[in-house]
Order: C-alpha cells, then sequence, then structure tokens
C-alpha cells in the first residue's frame, strides 16, 4: 500500500495501458467533482474521483485511481487521441487549475481539478498539455474550420 503518490507510482499506473515505442509528455494528478458531490457539500470531498492525467506523444489517458486508503490503485482508464478532441484548455487559479477537455465526436467532456502541491509540476504538465493540443490542431489542421454560409466545397 503506498502512502504518497510520487512519479513512480504514477508510471507504475500508466505503463501498463501504454502502446509500444508510446512516450510520456506531460503527467499530472487531479479530481473531478460530480454534481452530486455538490448536494451532498459537507461529504463531498469522500465522492470526487481521482484522476491521474497523462500526455503522450499519441493520445492523452486518464486513469481513475482510489485515494490514500486504497493504496492510490487504478480503477479504470480512458484514452482519446490527440486528433479526437476539440478542446483541451487550461483555467486559471492560484491554488488550483481547471483542465477542460472535450469531444464533440465522442460525446466526451471532463474537467479534473488540478491542485499545485497533489504532485511536482502539476501546474506546468497541464500546461504542456493544452499548448501539445493546441500545437498539433494548427500543424495539422485537426480542428475543422468553418465554412462560411452558403458556400459549397470545390470540386476536384
Amino acid at each position: 500500500m503506498a502512502f504518497r503518490f510520487t512519479d513512480q507510482h504514477a508510471m507504475s499506473l500508466v505503463g501498463p495501458h501504454l502502446f509500444p515505442g508510446e512516450q510520456v509528455l506531460f503527467r499530472a494528478r487531479g479530481f473531478e467533482k460530480p454534481w452530486y458531490a455538490y448536494v451532498f457539500w459537507r461529504l463531498g470531498s469522500l465522492l470526487w474521483k481521482y484522476w491521474l492525467v497523462v500526455a503522450t506523444n499519441q493520445r492523452l489517458v486518464f486513469v481513475q485511481h482510489g485515494g490514500m486508503l486504497g493504496g492510490y490503485a487504478a480503477k479504470r482508464h480512458e484514452a482519446y487521441g490527440w486528433g479526437e478532441l476539440d478542446r483541451v484548455t487550461l483555467g486559471w487559479g492560484v491554488l488550483s487549475k481547471k483542465l477542460k477537455v472535450g469531444s464533440t465526436a465522442k460525446r466526451f467532456g471532463r474537467s479534473v481539478i488540478i491542485p499545485r502541491g497533489w504532485m511536482r509540476g502539476n501546474f506546468d504538465a497541464g500546461k504542456g498539455m493544452a499548448d501539445t493540443w493546441a500545437q498539433g490542431a494548427q500543424a495539422h489542421g485537426s480542428l475543422p474550420g468553418a465554412a462560411p454560409h452558403g458556400v459549397l466545397p470545390a470540386r476536384v
């Protein structure tokens, strides 16, 4: 049972879910507040979902893990390719920032709150994830541009 969440523990959680040759670029640890956590505001922190968000050179991986009493064991994971995502932004904050990730095609949206002291370099990792997605969207044109109203595509 782990008593601290370290970089080595983070890599042990994400390692089984990586493809051969896939490189980890950034990793950040945070939590998500489900809607029902706001209803039970006194017990809300017991209902949070803890996430390890890992950006690789091919995709963005979310690994849900337990808390300290559960030994930070992995529960489930989700992975999305960079081209599948429509939005990866990092909000503003002094003690915590909100990483918002979304895809309309996959009907997926997640808002992970990244606190400053939960892992070394948490804020820098969140900023790196948003910048990586933005650079990939510009370079590869993965974001569809809005066509002007009434304009048909050119014939080839």
